[in-house]
Order: structure tokens, then sequence, then C-alpha cells
């Protein structure tokens, strides 16, 4: 069996408590598959040979097994190296070591305002519903914001257009009362000419006074 630290950059390699627990899981596993290959079922495979050349069957099995041992084990050191796994565990194991601190800490008095920390086990039924209950609040207020921007929108432009419409609508009626105007003065310019009586009395005054 090879050991599980071999090709492994040692300045990455941070032994942290889950990083070893991940370490030992893999060895373990890493036993297990090579524990089902036995000579036995080997030999079944290959009855002949276990026959006549039991020994060398044997040794081909042990450095086919110890190669892919060392395959497999530097490949899994090449995953971990390359998912930076060691350094991330280190990192989980300070903030779960923090949050007992803190945790700890905070049950003892140490800790009070603001930096004092909830534990759901101490939050009562009421804490529990209204944490629930509050994202779906903020998201309803934040859909009623939305909607009242929209409509405060809709009413600018709205307004805006009113307004146009009503100054079409005063230039419009100052057309209409120019146009009235300017009526009421052709009706008094007509008024002031002569009847039509008149005016064909004296077109034959004219013409007889062509005539002579």
């Amino acid at each position: 069996m090879v050991d599980s630290q071999s090709g492994v950059n040692t300045q990455q390699q941070i032994m942290s408590i889950r990083n070893q627990r991940l370490l030992e899981i893999f060895q373990r596993s890493l036993q297990a598959c090579t524990q089902t290959l036995t000579f036995d079922k080997l030999a079944q495979c290959y009855p002949y040979v276990a026959e006549h050349a039991a020994a060398g069957l044997r040794e081909a099995m042990n450095q086919a097994m110890k190669f892919w041992e060392m395959s497999s084990t530097r490949e899994f050191h090449a995953i971990l190296e390359e998912r930076h796994v060691a350094g991330k565990l280190a990192e989980l194991d300070a903030l779960i070591e923090e949050a007992r601190d803190r945790k700890k800490k905070s049950e003892e008095g140490e800790i009070e305002g603001s930096e004092k920390q909830l534990f759901v086990e101490s939050l009562s039924p009421e804490d529990h519903v209204r944490a629930h209950l509050t994202p779906i609040n903020l998201a309803e207020a934040e859909r009623l914001e939305r909607r009242i921007q929209e409509t405060q929108t809709a009413n600018k432009k709205l307004l805006h257009d009113a307004a146009g419409q009503e100054q079409e609508i005063d230039e419009l009626m100052f057309a209409i009362r120019k146009s009235l105007d300017d009526l009421a003065s052709a009706c008094a310019e007509c008024d002031a000419l002569p009847e039509q009586r008149e005016l064909f009395a004296a077109i034959d005054q004219i013409h007889e006074l062509v005539k002579m």
C-alpha cells in the first residue's frame, strides 16, 4: 500500500481536522477496493495460468494493484490541489471553531448588543414564523413599491398628455374666436354697402350717361 502523502506539495497540504478525515476515508476506500480482488478470483479468470504459473500470476496481480494504487492516489491528490480542497477545509474548520467560540461567549454573556448571536434552539415559534414570513413580506413590499413607481410614471405621462391636449384646445379656441371676429367684421362691411335696388339704379344711371 502506498503512502497517501506521496506526490503531495507539503506547502499546500494543510492538515486540518477535516482534511485528515478526508485522507483517512480515501485510504480506507482504496484499501477496500484492493481487497475485492483476490488471487482466487483472478485464478478463476485464468485457470490455466493459475495452475501452471501461480507465482507469476500472483506477482503480476501485486504489480497491477500497486500501479493502480499509485495512480489512484496521485490522481486523488491532483484533484485536491487543483480545487484547493485542503485550504478550503482548513478555512471551514476555522469558521466552525470561531462560531463555537462566539456561541460560548454569547451564552456566557460576554457578547452583548447587536454582536450577540441568536441560535435556532433559543427562538420561539412566533420567531420562527416571523423569520419565514419576513422574506415573503419584503418581496411583496418590493413588488408593491415597483407597482407604485410604475403607476406614478403612468400618471405623470397622462398629466403631460393632458397638458398638451389642453394647450391644443386653447389654440383651437383662439383660432375659432379669431375666425368669428373676422366673420363679424365681414358682415359689418357688408351691412355698410348700398342695397341691391340702389345699386342697380346707380348702374342704370351710369349706363344712360354713357349712351349720351
